[in-house]
């Protein structure tokens, strides 16, 4: 009966139950066969990409890139517009400055001004010994006699010594006044005595200066504490006279205390 829920009705001559599927429901179509395969591909893919290891790729070394060649020379410098100074211009520029230095050292002999000295004996006075010595001599032979006069040739004598002890001896030796000669040698032997004391004790030696007070035995003795081979070089170099005498026997004392303080030591250490 229609009516009945598990009724059985005919189509087309068949019986069917009304609870039963369709038969076509149970058929796979055309779009899931294809889904399916590529889903199966896909990860067969994947995992046979995880199994295997990458292939490792040769290593190719890569050369260095080629220098960068330097760009053209430019032509930065211009040719000068003044013209390069002669012989006689470069001599006159040279005789003006000097001129210059021995205006401005004469002023500040004049000034009086202990600083303004110091700085033109310190800075001019050099420079014009060293290029223009004849300069300065004759400087020191226009001043008068009196205090600026003698500041200025101990000066001369102090800085040119140092130059050249020839030219200076040579100098001292023309200074007409005894006293002057005594004072400018004295200022160059205390001045070369730190440098050169073996030059100093020469130099003190011909102008006779420097034994009356003592002052060239204790050079000799200093001379002796501080390089004792070469005091004693000097020493034995000198011959056997009065003068020479005082001062090997300085050098002498010297040796003798350096023995004794080193036979002393010794004797402690023991």
């Amino acid at each position: 009966m229609i009516g009945n829920r598990d009724a059985e009705y005919s189509v087309g001559g068949a019986r069917q139950s009304r609870l039963a599927l369709p038969v076509h429901s149970m058929k796979p179509t055309l779009i899931t066969i294809v889904c399916a395969t590529l889903i199966a591909v896909g990860t067969a893919h994947w995992l046979d990409a995880a199994e295997t290891p990458p292939k490792q790729t040769p290593y190719k070394r890569v050369p260095y890139p080629k220098a960068t060649p330097p760009p053209p020379a430019v032509n930065v410098f211009e040719p000068a517009k003044d013209p390069a100074p002669t012989a006689e211009e470069i001599e006159r520029a040279a005789r003006d400055h000097d001129d210059m230095l021995v205006r401005e050292i004469e002023r500040a002999l004049a000034a009086r001004d202990p600083q303004r000295r110091e700085t033109v004996f310190t800075f001019l006075l050099p420079e014009l010994l060293q290029f223009d010595s004849a300069r300065v001599v004759e400087m020191v032979k226009k001043q008068e006699p009196g205090e600026a006069r003698d500041a200025l040739r101990t000066e001369v004598a102090r800085h040119w010594i140092m130059r050249d002890v020839d030219a200076t001896v040579g100098w001292m030796k023309s200074l007409q006044n005894e006293a002057e000669r005594r004072d400018a040698a004295e200022a160059a032997v205390s001045t070369l005595s730190a440098a050169a004391p073996d030059q100093a004790i020469a130099v003190a030696e011909e102008f006779g200066v420097g034994r009356q007070n003592g002052y060239l035995e204790h050079l000799a003795q200093i001379w002796a504490e501080s390089d004792l081979p070469a005091a004693e070089a000097w020493a034995r170099s000198q011959r056997d006279n009065p003068q020479s005498a005082p001062l090997r026997a300085r050098i002498d004392a010297v040796r003798m205390a350096q023995s004794q303080r080193e036979d002393n030591s010794g004797g402690d250490e023991q």
